[in-house]
């Protein structure tokens, strides 16, 4: 087993060890070897880079396609690099929970921390308490289809959408025809546009359909929900602009324009592929 390093913010790596260990007088000695070994496995990673991430979120089925999508657009630039938490090595500890190692470890090392939210189950929740208690001033959200903790009117385009994304995919009584759904669907969806309209809300028709069917043709899913607790981290990650909702997957790419450090690729916006193609 090697010996512990001297990693390059030593000082930030040394406390997150201390909360680690916190309280635990006489920890085994397998769960020091495990700190030891994951500190040498995952963040020398962080150490080469410019500008390094971690990426927190939802890291199984269609949940965690998406967020190592996002994590793909923050390692465009080739002196940047991302780790999404949940694709770090298993740990073998005793006493010490291997949640509390990786946040802390990694949360320490890394320059920044993105959360990519879609729902309000599974280990999001805990994983966002303690980014808001020990990294606040360098945690970046996404949450998709948030639009405010108390919002009951329709102020801004996205109001909007997540209302019409809500009539969508509203249940519906099967013992009525789908041509009789489809109508009613319509007449609510043209109701709510009026009243966006009136509102003084600068959205059209076409706008509204052409976000819906890509929304169905991208995310086939209602909009998301979130507990209470979810929502005030969100809303105090908003009031401090750290946070940046989405609806669809082209949406949360650009989202990773929002993350501070370095500029993506020169060739990512000038590459033309007509000049590579066969006359």
């Amino acid at each position: 087993m090697s010996g512990p390093r001297v990693p390059r913010n030593s000082y930030a790596i040394y406390r997150a060890v201390d909360r680690i260990f916190e309280g635990i007088h006489s920890p085994p000695q397998g769960d020091y070897h495990e700190v030891v070994r994951y500190m040498n496995e995952e963040l020398p990673r962080f150490e080469q880079a410019d500008r390094s991430y971690l990426i927190l979120g939802s890291y199984r089925g269609a949940y965690g396609r998406r967020l190592r999508a996002f994590a793909n657009c923050l390692n465009m630039p080739t002196n940047a690099e991302s780790i999404v938490l949940g694709d770090t090595i298993d740990l073998d500890t005793a006493v010490i929970p291997e949640f509390d190692v990786k946040l802390n470890l990694l949360g320490e090392a890394a320059d920044y921390i993105a959360g990519v939210y879609e729902k309000e189950d599974g280990g999001e929740s805990p994983e966002l308490g303690v980014v808001r208690a020990l990294f606040v001033n360098k945690t970046v959200v996404f949450p998709r289809d948030y639009t405010g903790l108390t919002r009951d009117s329709l102020e801004t385009r996205e109001d909007v959408i997540q209302a019409a994304l809500a009539v969508y995919y509203a249940a519906v009584d099967h013992t009525e025809s789908e041509q009789r759904v489809a109508e009613k669907k319509k007449a609510e969806l043209a109701s709510l546009l009026r009243t966006a309209q009136e509102e003084g809300v600068d959205i059209t028709e076409r706008e509204l359909t052409d976000r819906i069917k890509e929304r169905q043709s991208d995310i086939d899913e209602p909009p998301a929900e979130y507990s209470w607790v979810h929502l005030s981290f969100f809303k105090r990650f908003e009031a401090m602009d750290q946070c940046y909702p989405w609806t669809t997957m082209d949406e949360l790419r650009d989202c990773a324009d929002e993350m501070p450090g370095p500029e993506r690729p020169q060739w990512e916006t000038e590459f033309n592929v007509g000049l590579f193609r066969d006359e």
